[in-house]
C-alpha cells in the first residue's frame, strides 16, 4: 500500500495559472485555502490568507484590461511560513490612463494586505507586474 502524505513540507511549491479576469480570483482563494490548511495554518490564519490572496490578485491586476494575459499564482511553503506571489504575464496595458480610482484601489489593497499578512510588496518589470506576500504561522501581522 502506498503511503500518502497529507501535509505540505518545507519548500513544497504549488503553481496556478489562469486567465487574468477578476471573476476567476475565486480560484486563487480556493487553492490558497487548501495549501494553507495542508501547511498547518489554523482556521483564522486560513481566512486571513484567503482574503489576502484576493487583494494580492486585485493589486496585480491594477491598470490592465480585464482578461488580458494570464495571472500566475505561486505558493511556497517554508518552515513556519507561506510565501505567495501573483504575476501578471502577457497583459496589455489598459487603454484608460491611470486615474485616482486605480491609485486609491491599490492603496486600499495594500492597507488590507498590511493588516492580514506579515510582509508584502509590488513591482513592475519587463512588462509584467508581480505582487507578493508572506505570512508566518502563529505570526501576528501589524
Amino acid at each position: 500500500m502506498a503511503e500518502t502524505r497529507e501535509a505540505l513540507q518545507n519548500d513544497d511549491r504549488v503553481e496556478l495559472r489562469f486567465p487574468a479576469r477578476g471573476d476567476l480570483i475565486v480560484l486563487a482563494r480556493l487553492v490558497t485555502s487548501a495549501v494553507s490548511a495542508r501547511a498547518g495554518f489554523d482556521i483564522e490564519e486560513l481566512e486571513d490568507l484567503r482574503l489576502a490572496v484576493g487583494e494580492l490578485c486585485l493589486l496585480t491586476l491594477q491598470g490592465t484590461d480585464d482578461g488580458s494575459g494570464d495571472l500566475c499564482l505561486r505558493l511556497r511553503v517554508r518552515d513556519d511560513a507561506i510565501s505567495i506571489s501573483s504575476t501578471l504575464e502577457r497583459a496589455a496595458a489598459s487603454e484608460v490612463s491611470p486615474d485616482n480610482d486605480n491609485e486609491e484601489n491599490a492603496r486600499l489593497s495594500e492597507q488590507i494586505l498590511g493588516a492580514l499578512v506579515d510582509e508584502h510588496g509590488r513591482e513592475s518589470r519587463d512588462g509584467s507586474v508581480r505582487a507578493w506576500m508572506r505570512k508566518r504561522r502563529g505570526g501576528h501581522a501589524e
